[in-house]
């Protein structure tokens, strides 16, 4: 807090410093300018006034209008940085630190899922039950996650996958006749539907970006009470939700 309030001292500090020169300038070439006018003006002899006067507003206005433009175009293009500076951090997470992962989830409610029911093992999941599942949503789904009957999400399947898998093993994925364990047993597709991020309900948008990108190929991130992946999960937060939270 200390830092911050620190930073935003140092910038008002600055801008401060910045108006006062600029102010400075512009008003120093101003008189500089009408000074030296009117002595050019005033010393020149009667006959060459007129030719004079004429020369020195030849000179001159554009000199001051050349000042006034740079000082302009200083503080349109200091505003310009600051609000692109500030849309980047915003869209890279950076000044999201204080907003909380429960009020830009999808909730609980909000969930499209193949849950599993008590004592049923997950490994003997039918792939083609799952591709059944997300094309009976409208639009079909292209992700779903898999939880246990504790409501933990364990595995999240994108469609993208389950094709891919499909096509290494000859299959139709409509009509896969492979489950999950034999998934699972694949490395590079276990690694796929296992890429999952997990959070705890206090923590922020930027605690879940991070955690997206420190795993490889993660595309979905869960809430949970206190970020395990055993725990029930009452939040879900995508690639494309935290892409477009500003």
């Amino acid at each position: 807090m200390s830092s911050t309030s620190g930073s935003q001292r140092a910038g008002s500090g600055d801008a401060s410093t910045r108006k006062r020169l600029a102010i400075t300038v512009v008003a120093i070439s101003a008189v500089g300018i009408v000074v030296i006018s009117g002595l050019a003006i005033g010393f020149a002899g009667s006959k060459s006034r007129a030719d004079t006067s004429k020369l020195v507003f030849t000179a001159v206005l554009p000199l001051l209008g050349t000042w006034v433009g740079t000082v302009l175009a200083f503080y349109f293009a200091q505003g310009n940085l600051e609000a692109a500076t500030e849309s980047t951090l915003a869209l890279a997470g950076a000044t999201e630190t204080a907003t909380p992962v429960t009020k830009v989830m999808i909730p609980e409610s909000d969930f499209v899922t193949y849950d599993a029911g008590p004592g049923d093992d997950l490994n003997a999941i039918q792939l083609s039950q799952v591709y059944t599942k997300m094309r009976q949503l409208t639009p079909p789904a292209r992700r779903l996650p898999i939880r246990n009957a504790s409501g933990a999400v364990l595995y999240v399947i994108h469609d993208s996958t389950l094709t891919a898998y499909a096509e290494s093993v000859n299959e139709a994925s409509d009509s896969l006749t492979k489950t999950l364990g034999d998934l699972l047993g694949a490395s590079e597709f276990s690694q796929l539907v296992s890429a999952i991020g997990y959070v705890s309900t206090d923590a922020t948008v930027s605690d879940a970006r991070s955690r997206m990108a420190s795993i490889l190929n993660c595309n979905d991130v869960f809430v949970t009470a206190s970020g395990k992946r055993d725990e029930h999960a009452t939040g879900w937060l995508t690639n494309t939700l935290l892409a477009g939270v500003q």
